[in-house]
């Protein structure tokens, strides 16, 4: 929710929703002053009001009536489809600052699922950002992460996947596959403080436990 500061608040038609609500570019939403006539002919003014939001998983949403038919609906899609347009497939909301609940049109756009991932590693608020430590204990930090997933705004361990790798063609070794990723990780480390070029190539050996 969010109060009028030095520009004017601007209201439209909520979509789908004509003559009944309206939405606003900071992200508030209003009945509309209507009057309905009644089965009897008896006819009834309702004065518009705004709505009350309520807070779902961080975002805001707001009810609206049809025909007495009530549905839920999240706000920056509200306010995105009524100011900028429908939603474009394969798109999805994104908020700028990585604050879900700031609906200002402004701080509003459409993206790709990718690029909202992304925005929220930015801003720290994605779970993936919180992860420290990979199952086998090993740190999610350069250099012991998978470049690959790296880009996509995901962390994970290089050392295990290494591991994976190598007993995927290997049958015999996948009992050894946590040992395997150990020594991966050390000799991952020991590259990085040594400065080695990328791509040297590395032996793992393991021996079995009695």
């Amino acid at each position: 929710m969010n109060s009028t500061q030095n520009m004017p608040e601007m209201w439209k038609p909520v979509v789908g929703y004509e003559g009944l609500y309206e939405v606003s570019d900071l992200g508030n939403v209003r009945s509309v002053d209507r009057t309905v006539i009644y089965k009897t002919g008896q006819p009834r003014h309702y004065k518009g009001q705004t709505l009350k939001l309520k807070p779902a998983h961080g975002y805001w949403r707001v009810e609206l009536n049809r025909n007495g038919k009530p549905a839920c609906f999240q706000v920056h899609r509200l306010v995105l489809a009524a100011f900028v347009g429908p939603l474009p497939e394969g798109k999805e909301v994104c908020h700028n600052n990585g604050n879900p609940g700031d609906n200002r049109l402004e701080n509003l756009r459409y993206g790709t699922r990718s690029e909202n991932q992304l925005d929220r590693v930015k801003h720290g608020t994605h779970h993936e950002v919180r992860k420290t430590h990979c199952p086998r204990g090993h740190r999610l930090a350069d250099p012991n992460l998978r470049a690959d997933q790296k880009r996509k705004g995901k962390r994970v361990c290089l050392a295990c996947g290494r591991a994976a790798a190598y007993v995927s063609y290997r049958k015999e070794l996948k009992p050894f596959k946590k040992q395997l990723a150990d020594s991966y990780y050390e000799q991952i480390l020991g590259y990085a403080n040594e400065a080695t070029p990328p791509g040297a190539h590395i032996t793992i050996t393991w021996k079995e436990t009695q």
